[in-house]
């Protein structure tokens, strides 16, 4: 029982972290309609960004995560203005694999910036070495950090999207861009807010698993933005919620399999190798989205025929 309470945990850990990137890709594309495969990418030059403030000029680590968050909006800023705006009217498609080329250019130029960080390095965190035992159960300052992160931010965007006007107004640009133009909503700002936000969500994540991995490098969110895709489809792309909830399962359902499959093979099959739990999570995906393609908390769309 404990060890099923321990594993519980570390998914509802894990699948914050998918969540978060899950909310930051479903946010941007409910708003502009961009499915953007450099986000992660993004989270890992905020990560890489702030590593260089504590290595560098070994600046006070809320100092630099204060820096870095700075950071990641002007980022999200210029990605907007200079990327998003002039593909704005391109075919989703185009878009897409338009933000695939963003991802190899961006990692291009970190690693020429960064050239340290083409190989993997530590990564200093306070939240390092503090851990608790309640119950039995071990529970480290950084799993604590990201579920209270989570929390907080999941509370605050909502807040965001229902108590201001930026807000509604943005909650109005995604449900129709059209409509919202003829009512007056500036549609350019309310893109460069959803990029903004979006980079600082990614920024946060990427700080975040930065400090429960204590290793980083230009490539090491890769691995975890696939599972976010997967996450923010599992929910809906079309729901903020259902994003964090996707992501959140598919932590769980990552770290159960990791406990179930343990140790185990079926003949020469080593069936607790991670690319197997991966494709049982992918399996399992295609399979609710067989059932439910709009996701689990999406809307369906309706089409005249």
């Amino acid at each position: 029982m404990l060890a099923i309470l321990q594993v519980t945990l570390a998914g509802l850990v894990t699948g914050s972290l998918y969540g978060l990137l899950a909310l930051g890709i479903v946010l941007v594309y409910r708003t502009t309609g961009v499915l953007n495969f450099a986000y992660g990418t993004m989270a890992a030059i905020c990560a890489c960004f702030m590593y260089i403030l504590l290595t560098g000029p070994q600046l006070n680590f809320w100092l630099a995560l204060a820096l870095t968050l700075l950071f990641a909006l002007l980022l999200g800023m210029v990605l907007e203005r200079g990327f998003a705006r002039p593909v704005l009217e391109a075919p989703v498609f185009t878009r897409a694999i338009a933000t695939l080329a963003l991802a190899l250019v961006l990692q291009t130029i970190a690693q020429q910036i960064w050239p340290q960080l083409a190989s993997p390095v530590h990564f200093p965190t306070p939240f390092e070495g503090h851990a608790v035992r309640i119950a039995g159960l071990f529970f480290s300052l950084a799993d604590a950090t990201v579920l209270t992160v989570t929390v907080l931010l999941m509370v605050a965007l909502s807040f965001f999207l229902t108590r201001t006007r930026l807000g509604i107004a943005m909650r109005a640009t995604a449900d129709g861009l059209s409509a919202a133009r003829l009512m007056g909503i500036p549609v350019g700002r309310i893109f460069l807010l959803a990029w903004s936000l979006s980079a600082l969500i990614a920024a946060l994540t990427g700080v975040l698993l930065a400090s429960e991995q204590t290793i980083i490098d230009i490539q090491f969110m890769d691995p975890v933005l696939l599972l976010a895709f997967v996450g923010a489809v599992l929910g809906g792309l079309d729901s903020l919620p259902g994003a964090l909830v996707g992501g959140l399962l598919i932590g769980v359902a990552d770290n159960f399999l990791a406990l179930a499959l343990a140790g185990r093979s079926i003949g020469v099959l080593n069936v607790s190798d991670p690319a197997i739990r991966e494709a049982v999570i992918f399996g399992g995906f295609i399979l609710v989205l067989l059932l439910r393609p709009q996701g689990l908390l999406g809307r369906a769309v309706l089409r005249r025929v």
